[in-house]
């Protein structure tokens, strides 16, 4: 029977039980079965394949027919018209670390028939010691280490280069023994070799861990595992031979591909290019034995970021907005990113945090009135179940830890609401409160111009102080409005409204005139700013809560 014979060889080669059933082309759940079930499984699946070879036979016969009967001329002749179905490619022999198998005659003989293959040479263990007791308990390990609060999850398995080229070797030599082998499962081997690891472990990896495993579709909490093979490069070498210019190239770049000359990509890509005929000329025997199981040991879980949103406050004019280093050395004790992440983030217990926000005010500017805009992201979080509450209750600690800053309206937001934060950056204003002091003093009336002046276009050359970090241009700003009152014949008070991206003591002062006009220019005097104050951000986001308020 063609699908015992294929049974055989493919166990005379060193295949697992799981691997004959998904070269045969076995695809439904009974492959997640325990071993004791798999036996009638393997029969139906025989019964099958049989079936579809008949069909192939028919239809090849079929066409020859038709062939023949439109020429009558042609070399096939009714005799000669037969396909045997149950008979291999005769005089095919292979070996395998001393096994010898001969698929003459239709009749598979081994010539050492004690041999015992104790890891699979396709999958490399995967489905056999890859998926006890032991590893489960393994993984969910890692899982529980962390904390999680997910309800479910799912896997991600990553596995060994050569994997894929084992799998495609023992195809090659499957298809040249027995020509009509279907090949409907050819093309989602791997795959098929993944999903049935992921069955066979994920549910009992469930129950250990108590939370849901989901097959089959994207999940906010991943368990990424990887599996390495030790003679996976070993293995791969034989790309040398089968593409050499390609894979030399790839040893000549040494920077380009410092972490290895072969990949999962570049390997799969090379073997797409090559007809069975010529593999087999380079690869004539299957793949060696083992030389142990694959193992896991790299573990990770992967979690959807945790965005929390809200406005901040800053108080104090020797604080900077994010941790602020001159040539590798700290400048400032402290920075507002920290003063709020590193509370929040002792309940979320992210593995890192990213801050952005709506703008930032320079380390000696206090930021006042509704507060700046800002969002965090908390990347591979462990906690994500939060009450509105429970988050009212997190920005009372930031606000009682630091008399700097005040949070107001802390909450969780959707990742797409993020875009908010950044949208609009050109058309939202904002107003400043400026102390300025003119040299040698100046008349009052002197300020009351400046309240007549409305939508004033400055031209502003990237200021001196910030060149080391953005690049020179020249960026048209807007001033909406302005007026100033008088403090005493020395200092006064300017309050702005701008647009968004203005530097502001640069239009006071003039930054030794790349910023035309400046204040110096239009009120004729020698002013400099003092102190400045941001009073308002006038971009309406994150929403206001009541209850967000402390």
């Amino acid at each position: 029977m063609f699908g015992r014979q294929v049974v055989k060889f493919l166990e005379s080669i060193g295949c697992c039980q799981r691997c004959i059933l998904i070269y045969l082309g076995e695809r439904s759940d009974s492959l997640y079965d325990s071993d004791q079930f798999l036996d009638r499984t393997l029969e139906q699946a025989i019964l099958a394949l049989e079936e579809d070879v008949r069909e192939l036979s028919a239809l090849s016969e079929k066409s020859q027919k038709e062939a023949t009967d439109e020429d009558p001329c042609s070399p096939l002749s009714a005799e000669n018209n037969t396909c045997e179905v149950l008979t291999p490619v005769a005089g095919t022999v292979e070996e395998n670390n001393g096994i010898c198998v001969s698929s003459s005659n239709g009749h598979i003989e081994h010539i050492s028939k004690k041999q015992k293959f104790s890891v699979c040479i396709t999958c490399i263990g995967l489905l056999q010691s890859g998926c006890t007791s032991t590893i489960i308990a393994q993984i969910s390990e890692a899982m529980l280490s962390g904390g999680h609060d997910a309800d479910a999850f799912t896997l991600a398995l990553a596995l060994p280069i050569c994997l894929s080229l084992r799998v495609h070797r023992v195809w090659t030599l499957l298809k040249q023994a027995y020509p009509l082998m279907p090949e409907k499962g050819r093309t989602d081997h791997i795959a098929t070799i993944k999903d049935v690891w992921k069955n066979l472990v994920g549910h009992p990896l469930g129950k250990m861990v108590d939370k849901t495993f989901i097959q089959g579709q994207y999940l906010e909490f991943i368990m990424n595992v990887s599996a390495s093979y030790v003679g996976d490069i070993q293995d791969c070498e034989i790309m040398d031979k089968l593409c050499e210019s390609t894979f030399a190239m790839r040893r000549k770049q040494h920077k380009k591909y410092a972490t290895g000359v072969y990949s999962k990509q570049s390997v799969d890509a090379a073997i797409k290019k090559l007809t069975d005929t010529e593999f087999l000329k380079v690869c004539p025997n299957p793949p060696s034995i083992p030389i142990e199981a694959i193992a896991f040991k790299d573990l990770k879980w992967q979690r959807d970021s945790l965005y929390m949103a809200g406005r901040y406050n800053k108080y104090s004019r020797e604080l900077p907005q994010t941790p602020w280093f001159v040539e590798g050395e700290r400048k400032m004790g402290s920075s507002v990113q920290e003063l709020l992440c590193e509370i929040l983030n002792k309940s979320v217990k992210a593995e890192d945090y990213r801050f952005s926000s709506s703008g930032r005010e320079d380390v000696d500017v206090r930021c006042l009135g509704n507060g700046r805009p800002f969002v965090i992201e908390f990347l591979n979080p462990c906690i994500t179940k939060f009450s509105q509450k429970e988050v009212t209750q997190f920005q009372k600690e930031v606000n009682s830890s630091s008399d700097m800053i005040q949070l107001r309206h802390l909450q969780i937001v959707d990742k797409k609401d993020i875009k908010n934060l950044k949208e609009g950056e050109e058309e939202k204003t904002k107003a400043y409160c400026a102390l300025c002091i003119v040299r040698g003093g100046y008349d009052p009336l002197l300020l009351s111009q400046l309240s007549g002046m409305k939508e004033l276009v400055v031209q502003q050359k990237t200021p001196v102080r910030v060149l080391h970090r953005r690049p020179l241009l020249t960026r048209p700003r807007i001033i909406h409005e302005m007026r100033a009152s008088c403090i005493d014949s020395f200092f006064f008070k300017l309050h702005l409204t701008t647009q968004a991206g203005t530097y502001i003591k640069e239009f006071v002062h003039g930054d030794l005139g790349r910023t035309t006009p400046n204040l110096r220019s239009i009120l004729g005097l020698d002013v400099d700013i003092i102190a400045l104050d941001v009073e308002k951000v006038a971009l309406d986001w994150p929403p206001e809560c009541s209850d967000c308020l402390s």
